[in-house]
């Protein structure tokens, strides 16, 4: 049986189960299997940095990505025209996050600029390798590994330009001068092609397909990997075929990447559709099922499906857009001001922002009313982000009910990590991994034993410091296999990818001036800090420091007349979810 139909079975076998005996889910180990890179997001907030206010920066931003450390990322940099001071900012927020999570990132500008087939395609591409060069060599952003030429085929603001008949040659006289500028600056850098996006829908594959057999026909020799969006228009939270048909989608996409030249396949985005043009506004908020209060809980077990089907199928990483919400529409003028020169630049990386709303994050940022709430999206993409990492191996997962579908690896370190959506109602399931219950020096695989993380629709987790839910028990697998509860329209995850420990207590905590401050952390495994007033937790951030008086927490380090004064404290919260103890 050739390759492509193997795959085409193994996606049937996840869409309608097979025969498991007294098992439902049934998880396998192949000597052969494919390796996954991880999920992430796009994370345009590097190129806003310079535009946030410092609370929303520290408790939100670096915090929920530290919390994460996504494996994988898609980032806005490599435009021609970045200044200076655009690249150095994108290298201090390097810095701050990709750096220490270990990050490998797909670059891409958001746009080419307009009429672009005015442009000399070897001077434009020599700006991009001199771009990248600096922030690579000089700013030492290593993790910048794989490069597109322009975001869904994007010109200016007209997605889609150069699918145009006529532009194809065009977009691979780009691309080979890319590739060409980036071994004469010696840039270990991949191309992706194509970037542009699909949906669920019959029309899909008329246009993916021809448009994936082309760059293979005539781009192989200069393309490292295979790159499209997948949004999903359309389509309600409780459609229960989606499963099925982003894992036949996945399963042909990928191995027409593999077939021929042997190129593996990055799912550059998905999500759910945008709502457009309300009064003359470009208003992307992320689509009615995700943002609308009825339907958004349920939608999330959908994304999942999406991100899980992808890997299933054999694609290499996966890009859930997005991180964080672009600030409100602001006017883009240039200015002497560095706030207005940074206003200026971030245009480059969100076009349109003076007519653009774009609200497709999993955590909000509204410049009104200092809205820094999560969506409930990110109490399971969050999870999916941070267990399912780079390097993992893929383990086919078959399943007795229609109503269970899912996806597990097994880490580098030898963790697994499982994630098990349950469409139907509440069940407990019995999980068989007995084909490979032993490692190859004879240890258990379930050398301990699982915590569980539980996403429910019926009571989304939210956090009001966008903290990841805790867990909710540990599950212990003998000889193999192990039963779970599952709650109704649920999405659980379970994980050996932990290490039980207490961080160490934080020292040199002090007041002064309505500033609350402590020492930084040394632990290698620390990743934020958690602040309690009177044993009652007030915020979580990254900074070493706290303003009491700040408007996030006015109310909340209020007292009244006459009280005793407040005790504060502080905790360190390491990689794995463990929070430290006082001094």
């Amino acid at each position: 049986m050739e390759t492509r139909e193997m795959l085409s079975v193994s996606a049937a076998m996840l869409l309608v189960g097979s025969s498991l005996g007294a098992a439902d889910v049934t998880i396998t180990k192949p000597y052969f299997r494919w390796l996954f890179n991880g999920f992430g997001f796009q994370n345009s907030e590097a190129n806003f940095v310079a535009l946030m206010p410092d609370d929303f920066r520290d408790q939100r931003v670096l915090k929920t990505f530290m919390e994460i450390s996504p494996s994988f990322s898609r980032v806005y940099t490599g435009f021609a025209d970045e200044s200076q001071e655009q690249l150095d900012r994108f290298a201090d927020y390097y810095d701050l996050t990709f750096r220490k999570a270990g990050t490998t990132l797909y670059a891409v500008p958001c746009a080419m600029p307009p009429l672009a087939e005015e442009l000399d395609a070897d001077e434009y591409a020599e700006k991009v390798a001199k771009n990248l060069e600096y922030l690579i060599k000089a700013r030492n952003c290593r993790k910048i590994r794989y490069y597109c030429l322009t975001n869904e085929l994007m010109n200016g603001d007209r997605g889609g330009w150069f699918a145009q008949k006529g532009r194809w040659e065009l977009f691979k006289k780009f691309n080979v001068a890319l590739f060409r500028a980036f071994r004469r600056h010696d840039l270990d850098i991949r191309l992706l092609a194509s970037d542009e996006s699909a949906s669920p829908n019959p029309e899909a594959p008329k246009n993916i397909y021809p448009m994936l057999d082309w760059i293979k026909a005539n781009m192989g020799d200069y393309v490292g990997a295979y790159c499209t969006h997948w949004y999903v228009y359309g389509r309600k939270a409780n459609d229960l075929k989606l499963w099925n048909d982003c894992n036949v989608y996945f399963s042909n996409v990928v191995q027409r990447a593999l077939s021929s030249n042997a190129k593996r396949y990055i799912l550059g985005e998905f999500g759910f559709c945008p709502v457009r043009g309300r009064r003359g506004v470009m208003w992307d908020d992320g689509g009615y099922n995700l943002r609308q209060p009825e339907t958004c809980e349920e939608s999330v077990l959908s994304k999942c499906e999406v991100g899980l089907a992808a890997m299933n199928q054999g694609t290499l990483a996966c890009v859930s857009w997005s991180f964080v919400d672009y600030p409100d529409p602001f006017v883009i003028e240039d200015g002497d001001s560095p706030s207005e020169r940074a206003i200026y630049e971030a245009g480059k990386c969100g076009y349109r922002l003076d007519t653009k709303y774009n609200k497709w994050g999993a955590f909000r940022w509204s410049s009104t009313d200092r809205d820094y709430r999560a969506y409930a999206e990110l109490y399971a993409m969050g999870w999916l982000a941070k267990l399912f990492r780079k390097n993992a191996t893929v383990l086919p997962c078959a399943f007795a009910d229609p109503m269970l579908r899912g996806g597990a690896v097994i880490n580098p370190d030898q963790s697994v990590s499982i994630a098990l959506v349950n469409r139907g109602p509440e069940k407990t399931v019995a999980v068989d991994c007995s084909s490979w219950k032993s490692r190859a020096d004879g240890t258990p695989a379930f050398h301990q034993p699982l915590r569980r993380y539980v996403y429910e629709v019926a009571h989304v987790p939210y956090s009001p410091f966008n903290d990841l839910q805790p867990m909710s028990g540990t599950v212990t697998a003998k000889d193999g296999a192990f039963s779970v509860a599952l709650p109704a329209k649920s999405i659980t995850f379970l994980t050996t990818d932990y290490v039980d420990r207490q961080p160490a207590a934080v020292t040199g905590l002090r007041v002064a001036n309505g500033l609350l401050a402590w020492e930084p952390s040394e632990e290698p495994e620390h990743r934020y800090y958690r602040v309690y007033k009177d044993g009652k937790q007030i915020a979580s951030t990254v900074a070493t420091s706290l303003d009491l008086g700040g408007p996030q927490l006015a109310a909340i380090a209020s007292d009244a007349i006459n009280c005793a004064p407040p005790v504060f404290s502080v905790k360190s919260v390491d990689k794995w979810g463990n929070a430290g103890k006082d001094k």
